[in-house]
């Protein structure tokens, strides 16, 4: 009995470890929740600025491209191995794309559209399926294109920082345009004339739209770090599990 109960004490403590961190990781979303909302409004204005606001329609600013309709791909193309990622939106997760579940095209697909060759930076948003979730690409290390159900947006001037628009489309800004966008329909696509009614606002001095992006950017760093933490933190208890729970490692 005391071996048993050491072991579960061992556990027990891991558990509460695990929770813990589930717990600051939650805190930690909701601050960064407020923030957005409070900075990407202006309704709270960094130390240093105090530059006027205006209104910005996401069309007029950017060029929005996807992968037109005859250029649609079968599913015998979606290869498991081949020249280009495939991004679709079944590999959006958080606000990133998991490379690692990305089907390929061969390179004459990847080579047919350079308008949806996807670089660093981009932004991403689905248009088909689950409509209007986003993604900023990083990490890619090689050749990228899109499927059909997926919009590249890429600025087409100097008035906005790109990351700062990134942090607009996963705010409550956007949800709620999404939400008056298909309220009492049963839309299952976004299409590019759909954009044309979005705004939302930005500040002048483009120096303030980084600052308000990088404080954002710091508090996903802090949470990515934390939730990198949990994942060991959980393979380190299943592992204990395993080896406590079968006498295959004894405590001292």
């Amino acid at each position: 009995l005391p071996e048993q109960r050491a072991i579960a004490s061992a556990l027990s403590d891991a558990d509460k470890y695990i929770t813990a961190l589930e717990k600051l990781i939650a805190k930690k979303r909701a601050i960064r929740q407020g923030a957005m909302q409070e900075l990407l409004t202006g309704k709270r204005r960094l130390p240093g600025f105090d530059w006027e606001w205006k209104v910005l329609n996401l069309v007029e600013h950017s060029s929005l491209k996807a992968r037109i309709g005859w250029q649609g791909l079968t599913k015998a193309e979606y290869l498991d191995q081949g020249y280009s990622y495939l991004i679709t939106g079944t590999d959006f997760s958080e606000g990133k794309i998991l490379w690692s579940g990305c089907h390929y095209v061969d390179k004459n697909r990847y080579d047919q559209d350079s308008n949806i060759q996807v670089k660093n930076g981009d932004i991403l948003i689905t248009k088909d399926g689950t409509i209007g979730k986003v993604a900023l690409v990083t990490g890619l290390t090689r050749k990228a294109t899109l499927n059909s159900g997926v919009f590249v947006v890429r600025p087409k001037d100097k008035t906005y920082y790109r990351l700062f628009l990134y942090y607009v489309l996963i705010s409550q800004i956007f949800s709620d345009f999404l939400c008056k966008l298909v309220a009492g329909s049963t839309i299952i696509h976004l299409y590019q004339k759909d954009f044309e009614k979005f705004e939302f606002q930005a500040p002048v001095n483009k120096n303030e739209q980084i600052a308000i992006a990088t404080i954002l950017a710091d508090m996903d760093a802090e949470i990515d770090a934390l939730t990198a933490k949990l994942e060991k933190a959980r393979q380190i208890k299943q592992g204990m599990m395993s080896e406590l729970l079968t006498g295959r490692i004894r405590l001292i």
